[in-house]
């Protein structure tokens, strides 16, 4: 029993080893994945050096065979067609999301970063095309972040809150855009984000119609990004949008000339940057919409003016609808009949191409979908395949073992049961011989003893016998002296042979004796030899009376004694010294 507990302890323990060994090598590989991120954002500008490190995993999985370095080239192939600026958003959709699937499939769930990254990279491209898909991929991506490894969880959070705002859910898009906040550790590379979530705050009380708390979150969005003196680009612009968005909220507290105030400072921002893209061409129409109510006609054509000119630099469509919209606004206001005709059936035409190319979008994510979705099926199948062959191979290993461990075990359990027999066989013979030869010497004691006590008995017969002649010559003057001499000899002879025929016997006793002396100066060499004699004495239960008469000592210097070798052998006032000898 004690053999099989340490068995499957030691397997446990081995168990326990490879688990461990297993998790630390996914924990590196995890961490090496981060870390060619961090790289490549660093080198996002140049494509020739992203290609030499895609080729360099490539040959590190070619010549090690490691599966984390065939992924870690998957994963560089998609960090350079995800941050490659010089393809336009269409192109971007066209080209990643099949690397998407792919590394996807190809890493099958066996890192986490790179489930992650996938999952939250899908949830952004389906946005807007399904939603449904998109909250689905986030929140697998968000699942295995609070269970694992923290990585990108406060964007996760951000990104959930932003759907949850998209789909009008504004209670629950608050809760996670707190969640993100409360994610975020104050640092300085984190300015931008904790800005922002004071930034969704406000987005967010706007539209459930709190104005106040709105303009009080951006005004905090504000003050944290101007505590910094050197802000990039990037907090730059951001600063400038929350201030635009904070001029937005004034206007719809009929605070017309903050709102200008703040609006056309994002407008001259975004004009003197040369930009068209899609925040500016909501400033736009938030200016022409508040020059529109406040009836300031010229500033208003000033705007669409600007509008138009920028329209034909404007890739995304519908960002054109909504210029062309500010546009038609401006001429329903003026009467211009002729160009609102004109607008209507160009808005149409965009209307049309939009709709065409959503469709197209659509059908292409459509075909992906199906693609990933037969692939992943034949994947599935094929590991599942793979995994009932290795489940099988794996039983059959187990069953021979089993049966191996069975057979051993038998065959030593027999090994052990003969080896038993045989030796309680032999512990049998050696206890017949043992007990003949007790029985022997039992006997021969037997009779040694039956003779001394016949010697004994010959001998007190013979000493009364001598003594009853030796009144007979104290009370019988004139007996003859010569004849009670000669029956005295005969008598003495008698005696000494009665004590020859106890020799044996009493050799034996003194033998006896000196091993009971030498046990007991070993073990207490502090004993002197007349001490040593005085516990022969105790241990035969002579008396103190005895002891004196023997030794010519009175019965205190005999007691004394006895207190003395009592002490030496430290066994206590009230022990009993007779017994206690009588065990050595």
């Amino acid at each position: 029993m004690k053999n099989k507990i340490i068995k499957v302890l030691i397997v446990l323990a081995f168990s326990m080893i490879m688990v461990s060994c297993g998790s630390s090598q996914k924990d590196e590989a995890n961490i090496y994945f981060g870390n060619l991120n961090t790289l490549i954002s660093k080198i996002g500008s140049q494509p020739e050096k992203i290609k030499a490190l895609q080729a360099r995993e490539q040959k590190k999985y070619e010549s090690t065979g490691d599966r984390k370095y065939q992924i870690s080239s998957k994963y560089i192939e998609f960090l350079y067609i995800t941050n490659d600026s010089r393809l336009k958003k269409d192109e971007n959709i066209v080209n990643d999301i099949p690397v998407m699937y792919e590394l996807l499939m190809l890493n099958n769930n066996e890192y986490d970063y790179i489930t992650i990254v996938c999952d939250f990279s899908l949830a952004h491209k389906f946005e807007h095309q399904s939603p449904k898909l998109a909250m689905q991929f986030l929140d697998d991506a968000i699942k295995l972040e609070e269970s694992g490894e923290k990585y990108f969880l406060p964007h996760l959070y951000h990104v959930k809150g932003r759907f949850l705002f998209n789909d009008k859910n504004y209670t629950q898009a608050l809760i996670y855009f707190n969640k993100s906040l409360k994610s975020f550790s104050k640092s300085r590379d984190n300015l931008i984000y904790i800005a922002s979530m004071h930034n969704n705050f406000a987005l967010t009380y706007e539209k459930m119609g709190r104005i106040d708390l709105a303009i009080q979150e951006a005004k905090e969005a504000v003050r944290i990004l101007e505590s910094e003196n050197n802000l990039n680009p990037d907090e730059l612009a951001f600063l400038i949008s929350v201030k635009g968005n904070m001029g937005f909220y004034y206007y719809k507290k009929k605070n017309f000339s903050e709102a200008e105030k703040l609006l056309l400072q994002e407008f001259e921002f975004h004009r003197k940057g040369n930009q068209s893209n899609h925040a500016s061409i909501v400033n736009l129409i938030k200016l022409s919409d508040l020059y529109n109510e406040t009836n300031q006609n010229d500033k208003m054509k000033e705007i669409v003016d600007y509008g138009k000119s920028i329209e034909s630099e404007t890739a995304n469509i519908s960002d054109k609808i909504l210029i062309n919209e500010m546009i038609q606004s401006y001429y329903l206001k003026m009467n211009d009949t002729e160009m609102v005709k004109t607008l209507c059936r160009k808005l149409i035409t965009l209307h049309n191409k939009h709709e065409e190319e959503s469709n197209k979008k659509l059908t292409y994510i459509s075909d992906v979908l199906n693609n990933f979705m037969i692939k992943s099926i034949n994947q599935k199948h094929q590991y599942t395949i793979e995994a009932q062959k290795f489940k099988n191979t794996l039983m059959l290993t187990g069953i021979c073992i089993v049966f191996i461990i069975f057979g051993v075990t038998i065959y030593i359990i027999r090994n052990i049961s003969k080896k038993e027999k045989e030796l309680a066989s032999k512990e049998k013979i050696i206890l017949m011989k043992n007990k003949k030869i007790l029985e022997q010497d039992l006997k021969r004691q037997e009779e040694k003893i039956t003779n001394l006590h016949l010697n004994l008995n010959l001998k007190i017969e013979t000493e009364k016998t001598f003594l009853e002649n030796i009144k007979k010559m104290k009370k019988l003057k004139n007996v003859d002296a010569e004849q009670v001499i000669t029956d005295l000899f005969l008598k003495i002879n008698n005696l000494i042979q009665i004590d020859k025929k106890n020799h044996d016997l009493i050799n034996e006793s003194s033998l006896e004796n000196k091993q009971f002396i030498q046990k007991l100066s070993e073990r207490f060499p502090s004993l002197t030899n007349n001490e040593l004699k005085f516990c022969v004495y105790y241990k035969l239960d002579f008396s103190s009376k005895e002891i004196s008469l023997l030794e010519n000592i009175t019965e205190g210097s005999a007691r004394v004694y006895k207190t003395k070798i009592k002490t030496k052998m430290n066994i206590g006032k009230e022990s009993i010294l007779n017994t206690y000898l009588k065990s050595i």
